[in-house]
């Protein structure tokens, strides 16, 4: 088995739920988690429920119930799906559906080999306070292997291959970012 991530190509799909949960005041928040430490892929990150699609999932809203049951320990049952936005595409090519959905069950039991921990954010808050931004580049390198003596004037360095832009939300001892952050300015947008 080799150690390397595999990169997702433009034909594989994810589904992940953008769960909103109403706390005992009434008020609306989302529900974020906290990726485990363990984790290869993104260790620690915060991010919506979800995950890749596989074969039993006949739409994207079948996989971001599966995962938020698998990941989050609630049973689909007791999730309403609102609503969807639009697909993204990930730098890496994977396309991801955001699920909107109302979770009616606040008792957890975390996968804690995926999630760490959750915590929720006030709608509201998001409202008054929008992304910070910055940008990342996409670079290439040729593999250790890569038969230079077949082209000529090839760098074995990294290459600029593009750039995309990055969003930060801050929120207490939170930063949330990178394409969750998008799919959260997005809702946000859809909302007003």
């Amino acid at each position: 088995m080799s150690n390397q991530i595999k990169t997702p190509n433009v034909a594989e799909k994810a589904g992940v739920l953008i769960p909103i949960i109403q706390n005992t005041q009434g008020e609306l928040h989302l529900l974020f988690q906290i990726r485990s430490a363990q984790l290869k892929w993104q260790p620690n990150d915060i991010c919506f429920p979800g995950g890749r699609m596989e074969e039993q999932d006949k739409t994207p809203i079948d996989t971001a119930l599966r995962e938020t049951q698998e990941e989050l320990g609630v049973d689909a049952k007791t999730i309403k799906v609102c609503g969807q936005l639009p697909p993204f595409i990930s730098p890496l090519g994977l396309k991801i559906y955001p699920i909107i959905g109302h979770l009616t069950c606040l008792e957890f039991n975390l996968n804690q080999d995926e999630v760490a921990d959750v915590f929720t954010v006030p709608i509201e808050w998001f409202m008054a306070n929008p992304p910070t931004k910055s940008t990342m580049q996409i670079a290439f390198k040729p593999a250790d292997d890569f038969p230079f003596h077949l082209v000529k004037n090839r760098s074995r360095n990294w290459q600029k291959h593009a750039q995309h832009e990055v969003h930060f939300y801050h929120y207490q001892q939170y930063t949330i970012w990178g394409l969750t952050a998008k799919i959260v300015q997005s809702f946000i947008t859809m909302i007003r």
